[in-house]
């Protein structure tokens, strides 16, 4: 079967080459995978790979545009059948044909994770998966039946390209970090979408985050709005409860949004520093 593989990078070239050679270990290889850099093109913004049919994009404007580059990632896809890998991703030998396997006209599939508290020295998922730890929320979901358009994440996915046109991609007045895949889900969920967990895995690379995300405050602020304006509920509420309760931001129950007080400082942000693997 011919597919596509899209990724998304920002700043992290090894775990894109352990994910890139994960691929290689796979029971069927991609046809294409496209690499939507999130940065200028420099020698560190670059990977070869003689095995493996590569396209790279760049895609330089804005803090993080996830959603305009998910959408120029799919759309520089030469296939039908597209699957979506976060870089953090390793495969599991069998994830590519098992995600593929399931795919069916107006169906979305997914995997479960582990994750591994370190960044390995290679992309070898036997040498590695014995050290990554199952998610809790995650763990207990069941496979191969339709789940709640919620439990939708976009770490991994693969859909059909006709069935993402369909939906109508990611809305690109998301910018920055948080709610653009909970609306995608929103809006697959109203026209009938089955999401689908396989019973197969990727195992997620440690990166730094924090713990509440104060780094990305201002964007999720910013899309929290913009998601109750579309849907009528707040997505990230843990989040933005949390920053309320330290004096960044306030709630206008008038008006039903949320405003930033003030943004942290640089040592804040530090001190929320999280050494958990999720």
């Amino acid at each position: 079967m011919s597919f596509s593989v899209v990724t998304l990078v920002k700043g992290r070239k090894k775990q894109l080459e352990n994910m890139l050679e994960s691929i290689k270990q796979s029971t069927i290889v991609p046809s294409e995978i496209v690499i939507v850099w999130m940065e200028k093109e420099t020698q560190n913004a670059r990977v070869e790979d003689e095995e493996l049919n590569i396209k790279q994009l760049y895609l330089e404007k804005g803090e993080l545009p996830l959603a305009k580059a998910r959408n120029l990632g799919f759309e520089s896809t030469s296939y039908e059948h597209v699957v979506f890998l976060d870089v953090d991703c390793i495969c599991s030998p069998t994830l590519l044909e098992g995600l593929l396997t399931g795919l069916r006209d107006k169906t979305i599939t997914s995997a479960y994770a582990r994750y591994l508290p370190y960044i390995p020295l290679s992309g070898l998922y036997p040498q590695i998966e014995q050290d990554a730890l199952s998610h809790p929320k995650r763990a207990k979901l069941e496979a191969n039946t339709p789940l709640p358009h919620k439990k939708f994440w976009s770490l991994v996915f693969a859909l059909r390209k006709d069935d993402f046109y369909a939906i109508g991609g990611f809305d690109e007045k998301f910018t920055g970090y948080g709610g653009e895949d909970t609306d995608f889900a929103e809006r697959f969920n109203k026209q009938n979408f089955a999401f689908i967990l396989i019973n197969d895995e990727v195992l997620h690379q440690y990166h730094f985050k924090y713990t509440p995300p104060l780094n990305y405050l201002e964007a999720i602020v910013e899309n929290a709005n913009l998601f109750y304006q579309k849907h009528g509920y707040f997505p990230m509420y843990s989040w933005l409860k949390e920053f309320c309760k330290r004096n960044y931001v306030t709630f206008d129950e008038t008006q039903h949004v949320f405003n930033v007080l003030r943004l942290p400082h640089q040592l804040d942000i530090e001190l929320a520093l999280s050494t958990k693997p999720y």
